[in-house]
C-alpha cells in the first residue's frame, strides 16, 4: 500500500475514483512561480535604487558602455521597468494569470536591457541575463501551478 492511499476493510466499498482521496500540496504553488515573484520584487527594489543613482548622481556609473546617449535616459527606463517589475511580481505570487503574462513580456524586456548594458556591466548583466531567462522558464513551464 503507498503513502497517503485510501484504505477500506472491505474491497466492496473502495471507491472509483480515488482522486477524492489524494493528498494535495498544501504549499499553496510550486517553488518556480515563487521564484519568479520573489526575484522579480527583488530586481524592481534594485532597479529603482539605480535608477534614482542614475538620475541624480551620474558619476557612480560609467556611461561608455551603453547603448543609450545618456545616464538620465537609461535612469527613466529603469525607473519606469522596476514599477513594472513590482506588478508583475505582486501578480505572480498572487497565482494570478496576467502574472504570467507580464512575467513572459517583462522577463524578455528584463533580458533586452540586461543585454543592451553588458557592455559597461557585463558581470551583472550576465546575471541578469541567467535570472530573466529563469523567470521566462517559470512563467512558461510552470505557468500551470499559477493559473490554479
Amino acid at each position: 500500500m503507498e503513502a497517503g492511499a485510501y484504505f477500506h476493510e472491505d474491497p466492496g466499498k473502495m471507491t472509483s475514483n480515488p482522486t477524492q482521496h489524494a493528498v494535495r500540496d498544501a504549499r499553496g504553488g510550486g517553488g518556480w512561480p515563487t521564484f519568479a515573484g520573489v526575484y522579480l520584487l527583488l530586481a524592481a527594489l534594485m532597479n529603482v535604487l539605480w535608477g534614482i543613482t542614475a538620475l541624480s548622481k551620474k558619476d557612480y556609473f560609467s556611461e561608455a558602455g551603453l547603448v543609450w546617449s545618456s545616464l538620465h535616459t537609461w535612469g527613466w527606463i529603469v525607473v519606469l521597468a522596476a514599477v513594472v517589475q513590482l506588478v508583475t511580481g505582486g501578480l505572480i505570487l498572487a497565482r494570478r494569470l496576467g502574472g504570467m503574462i507580464l512575467g513572459i513580456v517583462v522577463g524578455m524586456a528584463g533580458m533586452l536591457i540586461n543585454f543592451l548594458s553588458i557592455g559597461a556591466y557585463p558581470l551583472w548583466s550576465a546575471v541578469g541575463l541567467v535570472c530573466n531567462a529563469l523567470v521566462l522558464w517559470a512563467v512558461t513551464v510552470h505557468g500551470d501551478e499559477l493559473a490554479s
